[in-house]
């Protein structure tokens, strides 16, 4: 089997439906909302409403904690991160959609094959949502994870704020936050209650979230760098292979602190 990654193959990504990528799908949509679609291929779909500031801040600093370990480096760093790039859905629907965030190696690192035997080609994309519900939610990162070369999704859902009850000495609304890990060859995915009121709770004084610092090692997603390069010769992949990590890379993970992102969220709702 030749290799069939292309150079912007992304092993990453996180998304929130987007009005633009309907459009882009359904160019004569009407105005109004209508009943969601469950395939994306016949009936209806529903229009949900453009990325809030929340949701754009969360994505801004998704980005940088991804592009860390390029160490500074701006112009053909060896991690590349991107967002908003078009890729046909996995589930064969013909359905395009696009990320908000989007992880992948340069081509000096990882180069484009000459040819792929793949029908239809691999994805360049993870979808994961923020806003759908947690079924819609869970769908689409299991659905990203049937392609090999998709080494891992994160999914991260932020609540609607509480309006009645805020944080005494910040102000902020307390928001349920949760996020998920899913990686290839493990089949339970990783989940963290991360929100500043834990899930399910009404008493935040009483029943405190334990995500309450920066740093805890119980609330930070570790990646490692090196599966952003994967990229076997060989199928099937030999069991003792390893991604080739440029050596101007020296941290072993990519880390997300969900505090930081907690914080993040809740500052643009006060």
């Amino acid at each position: 089997m030749s290799r069939a990654r292309t150079s912007n193959e992304i092993w990453w990504a996180r998304i929130v439906d987007r009005v633009d990528e309907l459009l882009h799908n359904y160019p004569k949509l009407p105005k109004k909302p209508l009943p969601e679609n469950s395939d994306n291929k016949t009936g209806n779909v529903y229009i949900v409403g453009m990325p809030s500031g929340a949701h754009e801040d969360v994505v801004a600093r998704l980005q940088a904690y991804f592009r860390a370990p390029n160490s500074g480096v701006d112009d053909n760093p060896p991690i590349r991160v991107s967002g908003a790039v078009a890729h046909y859905n996995p589930d064969g629907s013909g359905v395009q959609i696009e990320p908000d965030v989007a992880v992948y190696p340069d081509t000096a690192f990882v180069p484009r094959p000459a040819f792929s035997t793949v029908i239809p080609p691999p994805p360049s994309d993870v979808d994961v949502g923020v806003v759908q519900s947690v079924g819609h939610l869970k769908q689409k990162c299991l659905a990203w994870m049937r392609q090999q070369y998709v080494r891992a999704v994160i999914s991260i859902k932020i609540s609607k704020p509480r309006s009645v009850i805020r944080e005494p000495t910040t102000g902020y609304f307390y928001r349920t936050m949760t996020a998920k890990l899913y990686l290839q060859g493990i089949e339970t995915p990783q989940r963290w209650d991360f929100g500043n009121i834990k899930k399910n709770s009404t008493d935040p004084t009483g029943d405190p979230a334990p995500c309450n610092a920066p740093n805890l090692a119980n609330f930070q997603i570790n990646i490692p760098v090196g599966e952003v390069f994967w990229d076997p010769r060989q199928f099937p992949v030999p069991p003792d292979y390893a991604p080739l990590v440029p050596i101007v890379i020296t941290a072993p993970n990519f880390t997300i602190d969900l505090y930081r992102i907690q914080r993040v969220a809740l500052k643009v709702q006060i």
